[in-house]
């Protein structure tokens, strides 16, 4: 009998698993595709959260039980700001939003594969239970797909102000996490109180401005190294994507 922590792994990576074959899928269909439509499968899965994103906020205040946690000013709702900006947006403005939507993605995805119940909670032992369930479920999939793709459509062109970009904008949005779990004195983020017993015996210990600082700290170096790593594997991508299109127009 599976009990609720294997269900996650197995919600999880079978997720991973059906994104990884539509990304094949599209890849294939699209192969011959120009990179205008390339991008067709992102601008869906940006327009499908963005609207579920707003199903959510009406659905709370049409039940009466909204209340300042569904303010989105946790980590993950920082890509409905870069999906959005991408959505509507082109060129450089559009592959900066891409770059964070893909740092942000990796860090969402390694955890989702790893300790799914840190993001999922228990959305994963009854995904149509409710509708909470089924939107933190299809919202947090939703990313993994994004980043998946992202890669798998070779849309995005890497480059290293991306790398800064990145950092700052995330920096920037933690910055409003903190100043919102405060004024609302909601835990977004476990910005006021952890879940981890290390960082929560820290703040207890340190006080609550150290614990802080060590949280965005942390964050700041965590998004640093995945971009720069980011960039490291996507620029060799793409640069082997050219030499590969170049080869093809000579022969």
């Amino acid at each position: 009998m599976i009990n609720d922590t294997q269900a996650d792994f197995v919600a999880i990576w079978l997720a991973l698993f059906v994104i990884l074959i539509l990304g094949v899928v599209l890849k294939y269909a699209l192969r011959n595709k120009t990179e205008a439509v390339r991008h067709i499968p992102l601008m869906v899965v940006a327009g499908s959260l963005l609207i579920l994103e707003v199903v959510k906020q009406v659905y709370h205040i049409i039940y009466g039980d909204w209340n300042p946690w569904h303010i989105p000013l946790h980590f993950c709702s920082y890509f409905l700001v870069w999906y959005g900006v991408a959505l509507f947006s082109r060129g450089g403005i559009r592959q900066t939003m891409y770059a964070c939507s893909l740092n942000g993605g990796i860090l969402v995805s390694i955890l989702l594969l790893i300790a799914p119940r840190m993001i999922l909670h228990s959305a994963t032992t009854d995904i149509l239970g409710s509708f909470n369930h089924f939107h933190t479920f299809v919202y947090h999939v939703g990313v993994m797909a994004y980043s998946v793709w992202l890669v798998m459509l070779n849309v995005y062109h890497p480059n290293r102000q991306h790398v800064i970009r990145s950092v700052i904008f995330h920096t920037i949005f933690f910055f409003c996490t903190i100043a919102g779990a405060h004024i609302f004195h909601e835990n977004y983020t476990n910005v006021l109180y952890a879940d981890i017993n290390l960082m929560e015996n820290l703040r207890l210990s340190a006080g609550q401005f150290t614990y802080t600082c060590v949280l965005l700290l942390v964050g700041v170096i965590g998004i640093s190294i995945v971009a720069n790593a980011t960039y490291f594997v996507m620029n060799k991508l793409y640069q082997k994507n050219l030499n590969k299109q170049k080869l093809t127009l000579e022969n």
